[in-house]
């Protein structure tokens, strides 16, 4: 039996951030080019020094610990809001939904 890989029905939006030590984007990189070809469209943004939940507003950066699952296995992750991510992502959000 072959692999199964991961692959979108739908278009498909992901936002994430590039410092993002609870769910790393790199998984998200890695899942979204194995599905060309043979998906529908997924389009992957990657925003630069922000962290998990940095689309919530005026959340101070702060670090989590004891989480079962994280990038690095530790059970530590950081959260909060990324300003220039945030303002992206509510300008993008919208237009992929009205495409």
């Amino acid at each position: 039996m072959g692999e199964l890989a991961w692959s979108a029905r739908v278009p498909t939006l992901i936002l994430i951030g590039g410092a993002d030590d609870w769910t790393a984007a790199a998984a998200c990189e890695q899942m979204v080019a194995g599905a060309k070809g043979r998906s529908a469209l997924a389009s992957l943004v990657v925003y630069p020094g922000a962290y998990h939940e940095f689309d919530r507003p005026d959340y101070p950066l702060r670090e989590l610990t004891g989480l079962a699952n994280t990038a690095d296995g530790s059970g530590k992750a950081h959260i909060g809001t990324n300003a220039a991510a945030r303002a992206d992502a509510i300008t993008r959000v919208p237009a992929w939904l009205a495409k």
